[in-house]
């Protein structure tokens, strides 16, 4: 079970690096292009959404990952013992 909490743990840490990096990238790119009419305040709401969506999507994906390996493992362990 332990490995469970590392490899969601795993998965969180690089979603946070992943989506700094793409944060960075995206006020970059908001900035070269200086329309007046998106304030930050509407680009860092649009930034927080799309982070909100990829945090639920890591945490299933990675959920669904990990059962999956432990049903493969407990199927490997009662046929090869």
């Amino acid at each position: 079970m332990q490995y469970v909490f590392l490899l969601i743990d795993i998965a969180l840490v690089l979603w946070l690096a992943f989506n700094l990096y793409q944060s960075i990238k995206a006020y970059r790119i908001w900035r070269l292009e200086a329309n007046p009419e998106e304030s930050l305040g509407s680009f860092l709401f649009q930034r927080l959404g799309v982070l909100g969506n990829t945090f639920v999507h890591t945490v299933v994906y990675t959920v669904i990952a990990a059962g999956i390996a432990y049903l493969l493992y407990e199927i490997g362990a009662m046929i090869f013992t």
